[in-house]
């Protein structure tokens, strides 16, 4: 839960996994809750990663895309974006159980008053 990645680190790591396996092997050990800022105005999106590919393959798309596929992330520059862990869970919690806790974090974090979490 120490992490804190900028879009450019990010992409690093997942544009040579065998040289970053530390990083693929935790990522791919936990499910959990993640916040994204977007720097240039503070503003931030709460997400989740569930299943067996835990938060690595839900990142892997951001790494890829920019934005993951969220809608008020496309127009926003991914430069400006910081991945943090907010909360792990195991993997083989329920995709329920992570979308409840992903929705009381979006509340503790105000992301759908003032963020970039459109639900």
């Amino acid at each position: 839960q120490e992490v804190l990645l900028s879009f450019d680190a990010l992409q690093a790591i997942f544009a040579d996994p065998r040289a970053h396996r530390d990083w693929k092997s935790a990522l791919e050990a936990n499910a959990g809750i993640y916040r994204i800022v977007d720097l240039s105005d503070g503003k931030i999106y709460i997400g989740s990663a569930y299943g067996s590919g835990g938060i690595w393959s839900r990142w892997q798309y951001y790494a890829k895309t920019g934005h993951g596929g969220n809608k008020l992330l496309k127009d926003r520059d991914p430069k400006n974006f910081q991945w943090s862990v907010v909360r792990t869970v195991s993997t083989t919690m329920s995709k329920r159980d992570v979308i409840r806790i992903e929705g009381h974090e979006k509340e503790k974090h105000g992301s759908r008053a003032i963020g970039l979490n459109g639900n």
